[in-house]
């Protein structure tokens, strides 16, 4: 009876120790989602999304002043997108070392992917946050073509990736 009871200890304990070491992995290794902020390839991130951008603004013939205040807002984009590559290498190599030792701290590991996990809205606020001082910065036409060149890549995104939650909807 007491074997039988530790074996199946043994087994749970090993199915969480996995569990708990594929989570880490996956968030050391990066979160993909839809914004793709959380990628292994942050830098190449950053210059498609930063490029993408500067063709919109582009497109959207920005006066002279906007391309100031935009230049600024950009700056403090690439400055963030930086940032939060960095701490995401120094958590991945954090969790490396970890998990290379004899006998990992796996609370420990939980705990940092945890606040690792807690943090990732905070970044994704902050670039929407961004893009909105961007949209306050244009003039009232420029606004509709903004929100226009929205609605059609969320329309390529849709047709790209299938219907998912709000690409759903009709936002005519």
């Amino acid at each position: 009876m007491k074997k039988s009871m530790n074996k199946r200890w043994i087994i749970f304990s090993s199915l969480v120790l996995v569990m708990v070491m594929a989570t880490a992995g996956m968030a050391v290794s990066g979160v993909k989602g839809q914004f793709g902020f959380f990628g292994s390839k942050g830098g190449m991130h950053k210059e498609r999304v930063l490029s993408k951008l500067d063709y919109s603004m582009q497109e959207l013939k920005l006066t002279p002043e906007q391309q100031a205040k935009y230049t600024v807002i950009r700056s403090r984009m690439a400055q963030s997108m930086d940032d939060a590559q960095a701490h995401r290498e120094k958590v991945r190599e954090n969790v490396r070392a970890e998990m290379n030792q004899e006998q990992p701290d796996v609370r420990a590991l939980a705990k940092t992917m945890k606040k690792e996990a807690r943090s990732m809205p905070d970044m994704l606020t902050a670039q929407i946050d961004s893009v909105l001082e961007i949209y306050d910065i244009l003039h009232k036409d420029q606004q509709a073509k903004f929100v226009q060149m929205v609605k059609e890549r969320m329309e390529r995104m849709n047709h790209r990736r299938g219907p998912k939650g709000l690409m759903d909807k009709d936002l005519s």
